[in-house]
């Protein structure tokens, strides 16, 4: 995957717990807390939990921050209205760790008694400023961290303590040390936290769930790549597809004459979609042929028609990569995927793909930078990757049972026409959630939402504009579960310009899986008040 912005109001995820609480507050009374911790006075703190050591301890007053950023940038900035404290430092688990993090805190009146914590996307090393932000906003105490590495350093996986923190390391130390400086400031634990993430910072919230279950009372994760490992053999098979083949490669306009396609055989059409929208309501129903488009094919479009290589490489980047035993060794994406910026429109040289499926593969797997791709071996490398990287990268249990039994609640989402991460992915871990702990259980806990016509944590032609984190706090806090939960196509910032382009303002609900957003009969197809939630 590549390194990602993070877009807290386009996908959302979220937060963590009191530090040695239970789910619902802190198991201390605080009878013997110290008085509260100036701001200024966090820089000489010593935190306890985890080697720290704290490079910054301020109080920012102004309207607009963007502090320490990454080498080569990432995770954007963020724009605040509020005066914080604001804490930067770096955690030492290891010799070789170097886990730098940003903590926001609220004026203690302001404060909401809670702790949000988020990561980076992708292998990238960056703090998320737009989503550490957005928890500030919403009064909570919030912490972002860079993974542990920064985001020009490709080989961090060269070294395997830097690697475990980037796989499930950093998230749990960067939340026992923000934790812990939050009770020192506030001289009290907070009384809730909460884990929000998107593609590998959905990821941690897996992860966290499957190693730390006491770190969070909530998480969303959006797009989490829970099986790193699958989700780079997925993305390795549809790069490969059109890098390993002369003439395979697909410029992006040819690709989105393919979805016009895709669009114009499925959208609407009975037994597979259920409303003319734009949308697909689950693309899996689309059985599309890329061989329809083949130049020559009757009623293709000579101006827009692919070549044999490339209806091949689609192909094969739809159904998913097969060993010579039959044996489906990477997943596929879905047609409504085809033309959205991830996906794959390569002809540069077969030896050189670049991303994290690559880098992964360079550095954690084989600890070969100059590997050459076009040796690589569908029979064996994706097995010898997951038996090798698996135990470290992986947060496939399926089983959350220490998690649930806690009162923990999990929220995750992934758009239908992710062109980085396959939706297929998450629906596997679904259905092994319900295979290992049962459907009862599942229901009990955990809601999974999937976005039509949304790319890759944000963007894409549907509603990808949405707060969980509302819905996932009353959850813990007051016992509603999220039935369903209203997005937009664009954010509330830009509707006015969008109006006056001529652009549609959308609404729909988002329905939990498997159920979908079904018309009413009545009313706009644009208003969420014209749809109810119901079977397939």
């Amino acid at each position: 995957m590549n390194a990602l912005p993070s877009r807290f109001w386009a996908v959302v995820p979220l937060f963590s717990a009191a530090l040695l609480a239970g789910c619902g507050g802190s198991d201390d009374d605080g009878s013997s807390q110290a008085a509260p911790l100036a701001c200024s006075d966090i820089a000489s703190y010593k935190a306890t939990s985890v080697d720290t050591v704290i490079s910054t301890a301020e109080f920012v007053n102004a309207s607009v921050a963007s502090p320490w950023t990454s080498p080569n940038g990432g995770g954007g900035s963020a724009t605040v209205t509020k005066p914080f404290c604001r804490v930067a430092g770096s955690i030492r688990p290891s010799a070789a760790s170097d886990i730098r993090f940003e903590l926001w805190l609220p004026p203690t009146g302001t404060w909401n008694e809670k702790f949000a914590g988020t990561a980076s996307g992708g292998s990238a090393g960056y703090i998320a400023y737009g989503t550490v932000g957005a928890h500030f906003d919403m009064n909570y105490a919030s912490i972002g961290h860079d993974n542990g590495h920064r985001v020009t350093e490709v080989d961090f996986a060269l070294n395997n303590d830097r690697k475990v923190d980037f796989a499930y390391r950093a998230q749990h130390v960067v939340t026992l040390v923000g934790k812990e400086i939050t009770r020192a400031h506030y001289a009290a634990a907070p009384k809730y936290a909460y884990y929000n993430g998107c593609s590998q910072s959905g990821h941690h919230g897996i992860m966290e769930m499957q190693r730390y279950p006491e770190d969070y009372d909530g998480i969303v994760a959006g797009a989490p790549a829970s099986d790193w490992t699958g989700t780079l053999a997925a993305e390795a098979n549809a790069a490969l597809a059109q890098w390993g083949t002369v003439g395979a490669g697909i410029p992006r306009p040819l690709q989105l004459e393919v979805r016009n396609k895709v669009l114009e055989l499925c959208d609407g059409q009975a037994g597979v979609d259920h409303l003319v929208d734009g949308v697909l309501d689950d693309p899996r129903r689309c059985n599309f042929d890329p061989v329809v488009m083949q130049c020559g094919a009757p009623g293709a479009n000579p101006a827009a028609c692919l070549s044999a290589p490339q209806v091949q490489a689609l192909r094969v980047s739809l159904d998913g990569r097969y060993k010579t035993t039959g044996e489906l060794v990477a997943l596929g994406y879905t047609p409504d995927a085809i033309g959205n910026p991830f996906f794959p429109s390569n002809t540069t040289s077969p030896s050189a793909p670049q991303g994290s499926w690559a880098n992964h593969w360079r550095y954690a797997v084989l600890g070969n930078p100059t590997y050459d791709f076009t040796t690589f071996n569908w029979d064996t490398d994706v097995d010898f990757a997951r038996g090798k990287e698996g135990p470290t990268y992986d947060a496939i249990s399926g089983d959350y049972s220490p998690f649930a039994e806690r009162g923990g609640k999990f929220l995750m989402y992934h758009g239908w026409a992710d062109s980085l991460i396959t939706p297929a992915l998450t629906i596997d871990e679904w259905n092994q959630m319900n295979a290992r702990m049962g459907a009862t259980k599942v229901s009990s806990f955990a809601r999974l939402f999937m976005v039509p016509g949304m790319d890759h944590c944000a963007g894409g032609t549907g509603t990808s504009t949405f707060e969980l984190v509302t819905a996932l706090s009353n959850w813990v806090e007051k016992g509603i579960p999220p039935d369903s939960t209203n997005a937009a196509n664009t954010p509330v910032a830009s509707r006015a310009a969008n109006a006056a382009a001529g652009l549609t303002a959308r609404t729909r609900p988002l329905c939990p899986y498997p159920k979908i957003a079904k018309y009413n009969g009545i009313g706009s197809i644009d208003a969420a008040s014209s749809f109810t939630c119901g079977a397939p």
